[in-house]
């Protein structure tokens, strides 16, 4: 700020970078939605991996604001991508009862105080981007190490590249040779409907009636969950007490919010639905409740404070539900799509957010609550995913059949690709 003179006048300019990075995450979570469709998992994660680090690189060099910038444009594309490229990378390896961990696990909650620490080590912004820079070189050396999902290889026909990984990882396991005939199997149901392998489009998640109920569905709860999320982040200035103490209990408060979702998401009367839905509505109360206490007088108003606390947790634990059940809800051919555009969404919830929370008092806990509502019912119309197989194909979407588990290959039962069994009623 001090270096490039952004302050009085030139005020406006840091906020146009963080704008700057914030649009770029937006298109980075739109992008690569695609890209990990058409080209793969893999390579789309490692290459913008690679990307990051050299925009970074630059950055730390940056000798005006315009450079650095145009480097925060692509570390927030980076940024975006990454998120929505790794998570159904991670879940197409992993069988039933992991994939819900995977959307649990408090990552950004984890990593936020150490971001802390490492700022208040390196105080200069330079050395901590040379910093960032040194800890990205070793994930990049995870592309020699990382297979590519073998459902994605599956999917596009690529069968031997497929039956290498599944051997390759039961050979790691200790567990004899798969039988990838199945692996065919899947590659014809696919070539069936799309002769060529071509790849899909955004188009595709909107056609067919079942798939675009889905999406749209989906999408609502993305937008509403980062409207919330960021109204409740950014209303933390408006809370009474110190500001930096409230900070960093609405923060803290996430990781055990993520970590007790799993506590119910996998119950066989509970699931993934009712998870988000019964956390909706812990967040509505929590806004009812810091209604009522911003009605009152002043002296009640940490009454406020503990029921965004409240909702906070109760949003984040709706949100960590929320990411294993849209990952399950797409097929493999269009997962990463589906998942980019829920990703982009959010994007655009959070600049909404900022909005929101433009109208002061208690109105942004109006809106919150009239959204949390529509969503809750929403949610409770989408298909249940617990302890379902992923699909790898729209066939697999618009069947009534159910999906079980027939490739494993290790002794806890990690699936790799599901096969379609006909329900006791069509036998």
């Amino acid at each position: 700020i001090f270096q490039w003179d952004l302050v009085c006048e030139n005020r406006w300019i840091s906020f146009t970078i963080t704008t700057v990075q914030m649009t770029g995450a937006l298109i980075g979570a739109f992008g690569i939605g695609y890209a990990g469709d058409r080209f793969g998992r893999r390579i789309s994660l490692y290459t913008i991996q690679f990307l990051h680090l050299i925009f970074v690189a630059v950055s730390a060099f940056s000798n005006s604001w315009q450079l650095f910038a145009a480097m925060r444009f692509g570390i927030g594309m980076v940024g975006g991508a990454t998120v929505v490229v790794s998570f159904p990378a991670s879940i197409e390896f992993v069988g039933k009862r992991w994939r819900a961990l995977l959307g649990a696990y408090p990552v950004w909650s984890v990593a936020a105080p150490f971001l802390a620490l490492v700022t208040y080590l390196f105080p200069n912004w330079r050395h901590f981007e040379f910093f960032i820079c040194v800890v990205n070189i070793p994930v990049l050396f995870g592309f020699f190490i990382a297979p590519e999902s073998i459902r994605w290889l599956t999917v596009k026909g690529r069968i031997e590249e497929a039956s290498k990984v599944a051997y390759l990882i039961a050979k790691r396991n200790k567990q004899p040779p798969p039988n990838t005939a199945i692996l065919e199997r899947i590659a014809e149901e696919e070539r069936s409907r799309n002769s060529n392998f071509s790849s899909y489009t955004f188009i595709d998640l909107l056609r067919g009636k079942r798939m675009a109920l889905i999406t749209i569905r989906v999408w609502y709860t993305w937008f509403t969950s980062a409207v919330v999320y960021w109204c409740l982040v950014l209303g933390v200035q408006n809370m009474s007490g110190n500001f930096y103490l409230n900070f960093f209990l609405v923060s803290i408060i996430e990781i055990p919010a993520s970590l007790l979702v799993l506590l119910w998401i996998n119950r066989k009367n509970f699931g993934r639905r009712w998870s988000v839905a019964s956390a909706n509505i812990v967040v509505t109360l929590g806004a009812l409740g810091a209604i009522t206490a911003s009605l009152t007088e002043s002296s009640k108003a940490y009454y406020v404070n503990i029921c965004v606390m409240i909702s906070k947790f109760a949003s984040t634990s709706g949100w960590s539900s929320m990411t294993p059940f849209t990952a399950e809800l797409y097929p493999t051919v269009v997962r990463n799509l589906g998942f980019g555009c829920a990703g982009t969404v959010s994007r655009v919830g959070g600049i909404f957010a900022s909005q929101v929370m433009s109208l002061g008092g208690y109105l942004p806990y109006v809106i919150i609550c009239i959204l949390m509502a529509i969503d809750t019912c929403s949610i409770l119309t989408l298909p249940e995913t617990r302890g379902e197989a992923l699909p790898d194909t729209f066939i697999d979407i618009n069947k009534n059949s159910k999906l079980e588990d027939k490739y494993v290959v290790n002794g806890d039962g990690v699936n790799m690709i599901d096969v379609p069994q006909k329900s006791k009623e069509h036998k």
